[in-house]
């Protein structure tokens, strides 16, 4: 999933460091490059920067250096779900980018609940920045990924899922696809109803296709 267009916000004056400004509208792996490029410290001051505090570098070091420095899957997850939490004081675009970083950690660890939280923060972003099919696809990702085999997460992850993409494709207009994800969802909490194991894990779906959006 690309990053929001740096073109609908506001121009942002370059910061302290132009690598990792020009990386940052690359995308989470071009700027993960620079990150690790440039150290703890510079990466604190580049976001200090961005949020325009100064003061922002003491609290962001600490959270550029658990990240940067993380041994496992499950440690990079937690470290860039912290940094990625405070990128939000930044701009969308840093933010954005961050949380993607987030998804892929949570990939990599297999962490339902960090999947699901980088998730619901991209779909807010992309719909705050008025694309809801953006966002609905981020969801639809997640979806997907809960149906393959080994994956499991709370039924209750699932059906927020299902209810977000039912409202955005509703405002975008797609009312046959609303209508369909509606019947999944139905289908889906009938599971919930009965302690179906395919409620927790699994796929939950006789067709295996994965879901697709409506562009």
């Amino acid at each position: 999933m690309s990053a929001p267009d740096p073109t609908d916000r506001p121009a942002l004056a370059l910061t302290t460091d132009p690598r990792l400004d020009a990386a940052v509208q690359a995308g989470w792996a071009a700027w993960e490059t620079a990150a690790r490029a440039a150290g703890p410290a510079r990466v604190a001051a580049w976001l200090a920067h961005r949020v325009g505090d100064p003061a922002f570098r003491r609290e962001a070091r600490p959270a550029a250096a658990a990240f940067l420095d993380a041994a496992g899957a499950d440690e990079r997850a937690e470290a860039l779900l912290e940094l990625a939490e405070l990128a939000e004081a930044a701009d969308d675009l840093v933010a954005d980018t961050l949380w993607e970083g987030v998804l892929a950690a949570g990939r990599d660890s297999q962490d339902a609940d960090t999947i699901v939280e980088a998730t619901g923060r991209l779909a807010a972003i992309a719909e705050a920045h008025g694309d809801p099919l953006a966002a609905a696809e981020y969801l639809l990702d997640f979806l997907n990924w809960r149906r393959q085999a080994g994956n499991a997460s709370d039924p209750e992850a699932v059906e927020i899922a299902f209810e977000e993409v039912v409202r955005l494709a509703e405002a975008d207009g797609a009312r046959r696809e609303a209508a369909l994800f509606a019947y999944r969802q139905a289908a889906f909490a009938r599971l919930v109803e009965v302690d179906d194991e395919r409620a927790v894990t699994g796929d939950w779906e006789e067709d295996a296709a994965p879901y697709a959006s409506w562009a």
